[in-house]
């Protein structure tokens, strides 16, 4: 009996214990949960907060610099949405040039910095896909030319300043089109410069086919140090050369041709080694169009206004360090 007993006792009391255990448990669970829904609903918050208050503020600083370098009525937007997580602004739906004839359309456009550090940029961009009927005259023509009735692409432009330095980089990958690489690092001699207005006057002048006009604005204001071009085929130079035009007529005649191009262009005179390397490049590029890189490399700086001289004196290859590749 008295063993029955304590045996009971035990049990009642152990079971007591497991009951005290199991509340506990119970209001340990229940705290936690109540804890992580209150977190969960104050990331909620905060995420909204970020969303709404810092894209207000992009969207004010993005405007600003689009005012500032006087391209806000070319540039439409539907909406700016910021990554929260990213801090990442975005403009969307965006095109460039007449609102409803645009030079250009992009699904996004993403600045990879906040807050903006202007005048840095570290830019991402992805065209919109865009039948050839709903693109201004200027860019219909361009790719009738390409041989393409649908623009659909992507691309990238970063471009750092440092004091007087402005080292910059542009990719651009066109659907049947082919890859676009370019770098260049120039030194700015004018303080006066704004690089909102230098940028805006070089997307300009290219916009319009007047690239001429950048040595006569800034010919003694910019230096060059270096400059890079590649190009990756994947469809344009087929489009624009075929191989059966290429087999049309000779080597020679063809080469001759290239090197009086080079002589036009103010590269080199078409009897010199310069034009000779240019014309084999070249015709080994169209035979087999791979790649194709140029590189520009001064042993020291030299300024725009040196290079259309040196264009007009027809030694832009051979006195600027220039070098013509396929690989």
């Amino acid at each position: 009996m008295l063993f029955a007993s304590l045996c009971k006792h035990c049990y009642l009391s152990m079971d007591f214990k497991l009951d005290n255990i199991g509340n506990k448990l119970k209001n340990g669970l229940g705290k936690a949960i109540t804890y992580f829904i209150l977190l969960s609903c104050m990331a909620v918050l905060v995420i909204y907060a970020v969303q709404r208050f810092g894209g207000d503020y992009a969207e004010q600083k993005i405007q600003e610099q689009l005012e500032l370098s006087g391209l806000a009525p070319f540039v439409h937007y539907e909406s700016v949405h910021l990554d929260p997580f990213t801090l990442t602004p975005s403009l969307e739906n965006v095109s460039f040039g007449n609102e409803y004839s645009p030079w250009l359309r992009f699904a996004r456009i993403s600045l990879n910095s906040y807050p903006i550090n202007y005048p840095d940029l570290d830019v991402d961009f992805w065209i919109q896909e865009s039948p050839i009927d709903s693109l201004s005259r200027d860019t219909r023509r361009l790719m009738r030319a390409a041989g393409i009735e649908t623009l659909l692409g992507k691309g990238s432009f970063t471009s750092k300043v440092e004091g007087n330095k402005v080292s910059s980089s542009f990719k651009l990958d066109i659907k049947d089109i082919g890859k676009l690489a370019w770098a260049s690092d120039i030194s700015l001699l004018n303080k006066n410069i704004a690089m909102d207005n230098l940028r805006s006057d070089v997307l300009a002048s290219f916009a319009l086919g007047q690239p001429e006009a950048l040595p006569i604005i800034y010919g003694d204001a910019i230096e060059v140090h270096s400059l890079e071009v590649e190009y990756e085929e994947s469809g344009l130079i087929a489009h624009l050369v075929p191989k059966s035009t290429i087999t049309l007529d000779s080597r020679e005649n063809q080469l001759n041709g290239i090197k009086y191009a080079s002589q036009a262009l103010g590269l080199a005179p078409a009897n010199s080694e310069e034009a000779e390397h240019i014309a084999n490049t070249l015709l080994t590029f169209l035979q087999k169009p791979e790649k194709l890189n140029l590189t520009l490399s001064p042993t020291s700086a030299i300024s725009l206004k040196e290079i259309a001289l040196m264009v007009n004196e027809g030694k832009l290859y051979k006195d600027s360090k220039m070098e013509l590749s396929n690989k």
